[in-house]
């Protein structure tokens, strides 16, 4: 049985990413006033840095579980070497969601789900982690539906926008026109099913006007926040998406 999920808060439509390898920075990220944190583990920190990550981010988990935040942790993808020992790293100090990324088809989660259950099946309690799944190709967008009725953790879907440009780009004479056709679907889904559906990312941060532009834009689509990047992006994205009125997310 699907879970309910709650109306949001307009504090809780921008989430802040902070890679999980700097100390100073995810300090610093508790103090923003943003209810959403995600603590990256996947491109925000370099290959080189995943296991120093891992004990940051674990530690960050356990330091702040008693500040009014939601607590995210996005880990590398299925298809990495790395996925396993950053849930083992969750185990103990559960996080609000997992965000994860590269999700192509009903399989990936599915395999992650199954992983979740084994390191989890001697804990007491019935936690299940709620998934912020992120869309970074073609394939996954044309396997929306198969990947949501896979699990019943699903709290939203979120698109990698720069992945899914990469993606696409190769066999497309317009991978514009695609991103935007991806964006339109996924609000589109999200909607019709009750769920979240958080934007990519506006990677140009000191571009504030290109910025506000954007974000009204996305919350035009229908997207219910997005995340960001840059303490400077916060206030224009609440401000944008607070907006959205009248619709159940």
């Amino acid at each position: 049985m699907r879970k309910k999920i709650s109306q949001i808060t307009d504090n809780e439509r921008v989430i802040f990413y902070v890679a999980g390898y700097k100390p100073g920075y995810i300090e610093k990220a508790m103090t923003l006033g943003l209810k959403n944190i995600i603590l990256c583990l996947e491109d925000g920190t370099p290959e080189n840095k995943k296991i120093e990550a891992r004990s940051l981010v674990k530690r960050a988990l356990s330091e702040f579980k008693d500040l009014d935040l939601n607590l995210i942790v996005r880990i590398n993808s299925v298809y990495t070497d790395h996925w396993k020992a950053d849930f083992e790293a969750l185990l103990e100090n559960r996080p609000t969601r997992i965000r994860i990324p590269m999700v192509n088809k009903a399989e990936d989660l599915l395999e992650i789900d199954e992983y979740w259950r084994f390191i989890s099946k001697e804990s007491d309690d019935d936690y299940k982690p709620l998934y912020e799944i992120m869309i970074e190709s073609k394939e996954g967008l044309n396997n929306l539906e198969r990947i949501y009725q896979c699990s019943d953790n699903i709290y939203a879907f979120t698109l990698g926008g720069g992945d899914y440009y990469d993606d696409v780009k190769l066999n497309s004479d317009d991978p514009q026109k695609e991103v935007l056709f991806a964006k339109q679907k996924i609000c589109q889904f999200c909607n019709e099913n009750s769920l979240y559906s958080f934007d990519t990312t506006f990677m140009k941060y000191k571009d504030l006007e290109g910025y506000r532009n954007d974000c009204e834009f996305s919350r035009n689509l229908g997207f219910t926040g997005r995340s960001i990047i840059h303490p400077d992006q916060i206030k224009i994205g609440l401000e944008v998406y607070s907006e959205r009125k009248g619709t159940y997310v």
